[in-house]
């Protein structure tokens, strides 16, 4: 027993720190050279799109085809059970645990995006590059081998294949489930939280108003940045459709279902339209015709370059895809792309006003005592303009109005970037999000797998089924949240989701390697064929 468990935290530990290594070559492209990056965040977005249509969807194909057989779909249900049960018990425990004094988040839309992060973690980008380490452990390919009753016939390499696919394809069918609860719960979820910050900065904001000022000229001004505030709430949002790119959906316009109904049914609409779950469900069809099968895996076979392709493809997905995590927690925050738009705007000479600049208005006291000051010197220096150039001709008096309102805007909105630079996560809300995400939901979902294994409902489920669930309740939040929360206008809540996942990335190279080997030792039979409970 010894043994065994010598090689259960030897193997875990190998495959988190695979997983970390390459993650720290994402992060720090993504950082260095300073002045240049080799992976800069305009890139981000073009190489995500490449992983996900060009790589990932090869090697979901590829897998579901050849390691899924008729005769396993039975066995299946458990991976989409548990997927709903995993997110439904973290969304559960965020929110319990949010209501303790200790870990109470302040903000609530802070907290209603977070707690959307707990519920939904990474179980794609990091699950396909943890697996196939621990199947080139034998103690893991020899106890989930489903080959031949003498494993003595079968050679280590078609022991660590079979582990390999067999892991892959179930965290391809768990993808599927989360995917769809995600259309169902998270996906409006956010939205609603974004309705109440565009409600809250809306009601938050001070109209630039003038009052002492009763002349045409002063309100010729006001008028025409008035105008400018219009022409920049009609610009779209660069990012709306990133969410549904990110999962391959194809880009449509936004609809929020009223009723359970609606939302049911949209939910299962965009989830069956994506191309992860067509390619899905073609990886089924071929599995489900063996000489097709066979002519594309097998050695030999007529279509076999078709298959050797789609699989060359597929390969590169978990390190791309680890990568591309790693690098986005250097660029989640939107200031660069503001600051550019900021740019954008003053080569075109565009009054900015503050519902267009001050997308992430915080709502802190050093912005609203900020407003009124501002409001107040932009009264004052109207004002003394107007009187000062009374004498010269009317367009240079307003040219210079316009450029001293244009100036003032700009400094104010520079001053909330600074302020939005400045605002933190707090110590409890990094507590409540590593303890929720990383410590007590896989805690909860190992009891209730070890419970019913006990009481005989696993029977019949495969010991790597239990193994994927629980590695899964382990790992952190989705990168899905950010984007969005970018896409919602979000950009506050996504610089505080960002700034809560990084320390929880990096305490989760200790805690996945921690339920890897829990998950192992809870899966893994004994010796005399015997599972955890003794069945």
């Amino acid at each position: 027993m010894t043994n065994i468990i010598s090689s259960v935290v030897i193997a875990s530990a190998s495959a988190t720190a695979k997983v970390f290594v390459i993650g720290g070559i994402g992060y720090f492209t993504a950082c260095r050279p300073k002045s240049s990056p080799i992976l800069p965040s305009i890139a981000m977005t073009g190489i995500s799109k490449l992983n996900f249509n060009l790589l990932l969807l090869p090697l979901i194909y590829s897998t579901i085809s050849s390691s899924v057989t008729p005769q396993k779909l039975g066995s299946l249900w458990f991976i989409l059970v548990s997927a709903l049960a995993v997110i439904s018990t973290s969304y559960g425990v965020a929110t319990l645990l949010g209501k303790l004094p200790f870990f109470r988040v302040e903000n609530k839309i802070d907290f209603d995006a977070l707690r959307i992060a707990v519920a939904f973690p990474n179980i794609l980008a990091l699950p396909i590059l943890i697996f196939p380490t621990l199947c080139e452990f034998a103690v893991v390919h020899d106890a989930f081998y489903q080959g031949d009753v003498d494993g003595d016939s079968s050679s280590e390499l078609e022991k660590y294949k079979s582990c390999v696919d067999q892991s892959n394809a179930m965290i391809f069918i768990y993808f599927f489930g989360w995917n769809f609860l995600f259309w169902v719960i998270g996906y409006s979820s956010l939205v609603e939280a974004g309705s109440k910050r565009q409600m809250s900065r809306v009601e938050s904001h001070a109209t630039i108003t003038v009052s002492d000022v009763h002349n045409d000229r002063s309100l010729d001004v006001l008028e025409q940045h008035n105008s400018n505030t219009a022409e920049c709430d009609r610009i779209p949002s660069t990012t709306d459709n990133d969410i549904q790119e990110a999962l391959g959906f194809a880009s449509e316009e936004e609809t929020i279902p009223k009723s359970c109904i609606h939302l049911f049914a949209n939910a299962l609409l965009k989830t069956v339209r994506s191309p992860g779950f067509i390619a899905m469900v073609l990886g089924f069809i071929t599995a489900c015709i063996p000489p097709l099968r066979d002519a594309m895996f097998e050695k030999g076979g007529a279509l076999r370059f078709f298959g050797s392709a789609m699989e060359s493809l597929g390969s590169a997905s978990s390190s791309v895809g680890t990568i591309l995590v790693a690098a986005s927690l250097v660029h989640q925050s939107s200031d660069d792309d503001i600051e550019e738009n900021q740019n954008d705007n003053k080569q075109r000479n565009v009054i900015l006003p503050t519902s267009c600049t001050n997308i992430m208005h915080t709502n802190t006291r050093d912005i609203e005592n900020e407003e009124v000051s501002t409001r107040q010197r932009i009264s004052n220096d109207v004002s003394h303009l107007t009187n000062e150039d009374e004498q010269q001709p009317s367009s240079n008096r307003r040219e210079s109005l316009n450029r001293r309102l244009s100036s003032m805007v700009r400094r104010r909105s520079s001053l909330a970037l600074i302020a939005l630079r400045r605002r933190k996560p707090k110590i409890r809300m990094h507590a409540w999000f590593i303890v929720s995400r990383l410590l007590l939901s896989p805690a909860i979902i190992c009891a209730i797998v070890v419970a019913m294994d006990c009481g005989g409902i696993l029977s019949g489920i495969p010991d790597l089924a239990k193994m994927v669930v629980i590695v899964n309740a382990g790992l952190p939040g989705a990168q899905l949240i950010v984007i969005t929360l970018k896409s919602k206008g979000l950009s506050d809540s996504a610089s505080i989701v960002a700034k809560v996942y990084l320390p929880s990335y990096l305490l989760s190279a200790f805690t996945i390697a921690a339920w890897t080997s829990v998950g192992l030792l809870l899966s893994i039979p004994d010796e005399n064929g015997r599972s955890f409970c003794g069945r």
